[in-house]
């Protein structure tokens, strides 16, 4: 007697998805007033808090938020003696408020990150004091979660029209730091029209991305599809952290922090323009080679 043995095809056997491991990241859209660092670094420590109870692993805060871009109605902009400036503009000198690379807000800010357990982007107006008077750059650090300053980027594509009346432009290239969750680079606003190039061929997982952002129309064709297309072809995420203002301006670009994957789609976006709002989003890790 033979028996029959039913033999199941092996396209029938269950697969096991490979589990995809994310991180949890936030893009801080807030106000900063022109100067006021203490009351800047105050509101910016609170919402960073709030950030990391969330879950939140990478932190970005927007373009000199600790402090200061411009005033919030756009009509005050730092300005050093002899420097071109816009008529549009009452001058304010930035030497009461520039700080070190070693000065007290760094120093604070990657305490912070140490205590909270977090990659945090520490933007503000630096001042070189060297050989032939003090230069002033639009800066962003990098501070690991052991609270040690790993990436230190000055604005290499200065917004000529607030720009040109105080900063220098930036004179350390690009920066890079190898994250658990991947490598990550600095860039700051305007610099996104010239810096994915100089990126390119890095192996970047996220670009981390200050922004105070200006614009004579609604900002939401840029940050919706005009960004999106522009990184696209990079392959990178972009965590994009833009200022907000306290009440309704006469002028638009402030709002729609957003977070960007790698296929160049907007996966998490602000709702608000105004006061404080943190976007956060989950990003697959980088696989590692």
């Amino acid at each position: 007697m033979c028996r029959a043995f039913a033999i199941l095809p092996l396209f029938t056997l269950p697969l096991v998805a490979a589990e995809l491991i994310t991180v949890k990241v936030a893009a801080v859209q807030c106000s900063s007033d022109l100067g006021d660092t203490a009351a800047n670094t105050k509101k910016l420590t609170r919402l960073v808090k709030e950030a990391a109870k969330n879950g939140a692993k990478i932190v970005v805060l927007p373009e000199t938020a600790i402090t200061g871009y411009l005033s919030q109605d756009l009509k005050t902009n730092w300005h050093l003696t002899g420097w071109p400036i816009e008529k549009q503009f009452a001058g304010k000198d930035p030497a009461d408020h520039a700080e070190t690379i070693d000065g007290d807000s760094v120093k604070h800010f990657a305490a912070l990150a140490k205590d909270v357990g977090v990659y945090l982007t520490i933007p503000f107006l630096e001042v070189d004091k060297g050989k032939g008077g003090p230069r002033y750059f639009n800066t962003v650090c990098l501070a690991n979660p052991k609270g040690e300053v790993v990436a230190h980027y000055r604005k290499l594509t200065r917004w000529p029209h607030p720009e040109k009346s105080w900063a220098t432009p930036g004179d350390r290239g690009v920066q890079t730091y190898d994250t658990e969750y991947g490598r990550v680079g600095l860039g700051i606003c305007f610099d996104i029209h010239t810096v994915l190039e100089k990126y390119d061929g890095k192996g970047l997982w996220a670009l981390l991305y200050p922004i105070a952002w200006v614009d004579t129309e609604h900002p939401a064709e840029w940050f919706l599809h005009k960004l999106p297309d522009r990184v696209k072809p990079f392959k990178l995420h972009v965590i994009g952290a833009n200022w907000s203002v306290d009440e309704k301006q006469a002028w638009r670009g402030y709002g729609f922090s957003e977070v960007i994957s790698n296929e160049g789609k907007v996966v998490a976006a602000a709702k608000s323009l105004y006061g404080e709002e943190i976007v956060y989003a989950e990003l697959p890790v980088a696989k590692k080679k």
